[in-house]
């Protein structure tokens, strides 16, 4: 009887997750985010062509200091922005590109992703399950120049994959791994000052 008892409870509780409105599960994301002041993780990008040609995939670290701060750093490449200024600085070439900060969909914004673009989109639950929560982002007009974007969270509603599909059917990818939250970055990260020798472009 008692097993009985246990398999109906389990029955129930899957009954009352998987009835969880996509508006719910937006709010918990946002809920989350709201806790968090920063966030270090590795991450992979994967840009897919339209064109079904080779994916371009980038990796490395990625940082986040609320409100708009990130940090990019990958193996030639290091992209810093204060949520006012972008340094784009290429090892290779010794150059620094300076411009303004844009809350553009390819900048991947977090708080652009999470708190804006839902109120703007149609919600859809793409993927429920035990460690993995997936929602469909869609544009309700053309306010948002994408088609979609797909956001996954984890157990603990962390951000861990943003995919969005632009209107060219191109796809830009980025996964976060091995997250870190709260670990009251530096300010320091999220600001460029060129050495001598840099090669400065500032388009301001």
């Amino acid at each position: 009887m008692k097993k009985l008892i246990n398999v109906i409870f389990v029955i129930l509780l899957a009954g009352i997750i998987n009835a969880q409105t996509a508006d719910e599960v937006v709010q918990e994301i946002q809920t989350k985010f709201s806790t968090i002041n920063d966030l270090k993780a590795n991450f992979i990008q994967t840009i897919y062509s339209s064109e079904k040609k080779k994916p371009t995939i980038l990796t490395g670290k990625f940082y986040f200091k609320k409100d708009n701060s990130l940090r990019i750093e990958v193996k030639d490449r290091l992209i810093v922005s204060n949520g006012v200024t972008v340094w784009n600085f290429n090892k290779s070439t010794n150059k620094v590109i300076i411009s303004k900060y844009d809350n553009d969909y390819t900048n991947f914004s977090l708080p652009e992703i999470i708190n804006s673009y839902p109120d703007m989109c149609d919600k859809e639950i793409v993927e429920r399950k035990p460690g993995v929560t997936e929602i469909k982002l869609t544009p309700k007009d053309d306010r948002l120049n994408f088609k979609s974007v797909l956001i996954s969270v984890d157990k603990n509603d962390v951000i861990t994959k943003v995919e969005i599909t632009d209107f060219n059917n191109m796809k830009f990818v980025f996964e976060l791994d091995s997250v870190q939250l709260n670990n009251k970055l530096s300010g320091q990260l999220f600001n460029f000052e060129p050495s001598e020798g840099v090669e400065v472009i500032d388009l301001r």
